[in-house]
């Protein structure tokens, strides 16, 4: 190792920084997916903390299906925001939201088994 240090310090800095950004992704990329293998965290129940991003991830359905579910238009909702924010702003309720995603996600399915 000194001897690559003594010779190629640029290249071993390189190559070290890349090896650190591989072994983040592949942890990130781990994390993520026993997360979202867990039962738990599969269609869970809307909650006013939740992002559309979430609920995405949860139902395992593209944005183009949940979006208007949601009431969610693209460049016009902000990207952060929350599904209680999005009920309040839409004069409705959590009960009213999850009837629409669910109906949402059986459409889909049903059209793409």
């Amino acid at each position: 190792m000194k001897h690559l240090w003594r010779q190629h310090p640029i290249a071993l800095s390189a190559f070290l920084i890349a090896l650190l950004a591989v072994g983040y992704f592949a942890v990130q990329t781990i994390l993520s997916t026993v997360y979202w293998m867990n039962p738990a965290h599969q269609e869970q129940a809307l909650a006013p903390w939740m992002t559309p991003r979430y609920v995405a991830q949860s139902y395992k359905l593209p944005p183009e299906v949940l979006g208007p579910a949601l009431f969610v238009v693209k460049g016009e909702t902000p990207r952060r925001i929350s599904i209680g924010a999005i009920a309040q702003a839409n004069g409705t309720t959590l009960e009213t939201l999850q009837a629409r995603v669910d109906a949402a996600a059986a459409q889909w399915r049903k059209a793409n088994p």
